[in-house]
């Protein structure tokens, strides 16, 4: 029986009420934290458009802001709608998250307009836009739930980044389990276990912008930094904008590397187990050889009939 590479893992202010909640200020006023959310957002958003991940309108970005840095956000006209279903865990939370047809390559030039704030109603239930504002985008549904899977890891803020990354977007159209295709990215490279402590997941085709979608990416995300959508694109979900840009990075690198490989030699190469031992700080070559254990010796062959 194959047993996959994850098994293998061997002087303070006084908090201040916000929304019924213990906050404790920030340094910097409230709209320094909101301008430069922004700034990170259109800076990612460039990178991206730059490594032809974001095609057209292609990818969006959502950060969770810190308790008590929108206070100065809501005093226009608001408009509200109601959530399919209550989302406790971002009761009285504000976020910023890209809109619609927003294109990346130009996202830095009117960041005001393209990043608009969302907040969640104090009971969960409905979710809160600035009128007159454009609509956020159409994966709307997965941020806003994944964002709240995040509130539970106890992270002060949040982000995730999606984008269409072409070697992993590549990868995930293969015919193999998503369980082979998990294996085969931990062992690409020794770096993914280091700064993917959680690991990837890979989701099933599912219809995009739906709830559905949304959901399960939530779920997936309860033991993973990294999330694929097969034939569709990829998630880092991170404390901040940066980690969640690196686990799109570290899993596209890998999904690079799989498919090089593959060309090369026509089948994943990889890191074998006693690798991953080593990496481990084990190196108990004489557990390896004992007869019966039944370790594969790297990621599996895929050759024409696999496909």
């Amino acid at each position: 029986m194959m047993r996959y590479a994850a098994d293998l893992k061997s002087s303070k202010k006084p908090p201040r009420k916000f929304f019924n909640r213990n906050v404790v200020p920030y340094a910097g006023s409230r709209m320094d934290i909101i301008r430069s959310t922004r700034e990170d957002i259109g800076r990612i958003a460039t990178q991206l458009a730059n490594m032809g991940w974001a095609e057209a309108n292609a990818g969006n970005i959502s950060v969770l802001l810190p308790e008590g840095s929108d206070e100065d956000i809501w005093r226009g006209d608001v408009i509200s709608d109601p959530l399919p279903s209550p989302i406790p865990e971002l009761a009285g939370r504000t976020f910023l998250i890209t809109c619609a047809w927003s294109r990346f390559r130009r996202l830095s030039d009117s960041l005001e307009e393209e990043v608009i704030p969302a907040r969640v109603s104090a009971d969960g239930m409905r979710v809160i836009r600035l009128a007159g504002t454009r609509e956020p985008t159409s994966e709307f549904s997965t941020h806003i739930l994944v964002l709240a899977e995040s509130a539970g890891r106890g992270w002060k803020t949040a982000s995730l980044v999606h984008t269409h990354s072409t070697h992993m977007l590549a990868l995930s159209s293969s015919d193999l389990p998503a369980e082979m295709l998990e294996d085969a990215v931990y062992r690409s490279h020794p770096e993914v276990s280091l700064l993917l402590r959680r690991g990837v997941r890979f989701l099933d085709y599912l219809t995009p912008g739906t709830w559905e979608l949304g959901r399960e990416t939530a779920n997936a995300f309860r033991e993973s930094d990294c999330v694929v959508w097969r034939k569709h694109g990829i998630l880092g979900l991170g404390e901040d904008i940066d980690s969640a840009c690196d686990a799109v990075e570290v899993v596209e690198k890998a999904a690079r590397l799989l498919l090089l490989e593959k060309s090369a030699f026509g089948k994943f190469v990889g890191l074998k187990d006693r690798d991953l031992m080593l990496d481990n700080g084990s190196d108990d070559s004489e557990q390896l050889e004992e007869p019966g254990l039944d370790l594969p010796p790297g990621p599996p062959v895929i050759d024409e009939e696999t496909e």
